[in-house]
């Protein structure tokens, strides 16, 4: 049997360099990069559904790379889409909830997508 994982007492340093790097210009970008591919993402799925009513099938989300799986992940663990089994020609589909829907519809009026 393994020990378990134990965290240094002191991460003081670590702590000092993430500060340093997410402080950079570079980090901020991907930051905000991040926020507004989920606001789309979301606006894709909520806009899919409300035009046909049905779940909306992986392969009509343009996902590409690590970051975009994430980003679904992520809408999904907030509760704004939930993931439901695929049909024949899907692996998975996405759903928009109540508040995902609310979230969308509020950015419309804003005109933030």
């Amino acid at each position: 049997m393994l020990p378990p994982c134990q965290e240094p007492a002191n991460m003081a340093a670590f702590e000092d360099l993430v500060a340093v790097v997410r402080n950079t210009e570079t980090m901020k970008t991907l930051f905000r990069g991040l926020e507004e591919e989920s606001a789309k993402l979301l606006g894709a799925i909520c806009r899919e559904y409300e035009q046909t009513g049905r779940t909306v099938p992986d392969h009509h989300l343009h996902l590409t790379g690590y970051s975009s799986d994430i980003l679904l992940r992520a809408l999904v663990s907030a509760e704004l889409v939930t993931k439901e089994p695929g049909d024949r020609h899907s692996i998975h589909g996405y759903r928009p909830t109540a508040t995902g829907m609310n979230h969308y519809r509020a950015m419309l009026e804003e005109k933030a997508i």
